[in-house]
């Protein structure tokens, strides 16, 4: 691979290589080590079952690695085209099915579950 000259050449790197998509939200899904022993695989599941049984298109959950929040198993990142993306902390069954159907579906994000928002440059 070639050098990266400048940060901008960087940002380009980055931006083509994203999860995210801009026609699609992705639901990355912290699956490393810990996040499996957390019961990630549970909460993928449980994920694309809500997804399917509320109908919602446009919406694709992917495995990631580690999200660097080790001690907040599961993670869900909430990538949205557009906006700001949302982490979840601590997503189990219950609040896979309350991300889907309220922030996924209903636009709101899930309060009192949110680990972190990133800030918009």
């Amino acid at each position: 691979m070639a050098k990266l000259g400048s940060l901008d050449e960087l940002k380009k790197y980055a931006a083509a290589r994203s999860v995210g998509r801009a026609d699609k939200t992705v639901l990355a899904v912290g699956a490393a080590t810990c996040g499996i022993a957390a019961g990630a695989k549970d909460t993928i599941k449980a994920l694309e079952d809500a997804i399917k049984a509320n109908g919602v298109s446009g919406a694709e959950v992917v495995e990631t690695g580690c999200l660097g929040f080790c001690y907040a198993e599961p993670l869900v990142e909430v990538r949205a085209p557009g906006a700001v993306p949302v982490r979840y902390a601590g997503v189990d069954a219950a609040l896979a099915r309350r991300i889907i159907k309220e922030h996924i579906i209903g636009g709101a994000v899930v309060e009192g579950a949110i680990l972190s928002k990133e800030v918009p440059r």
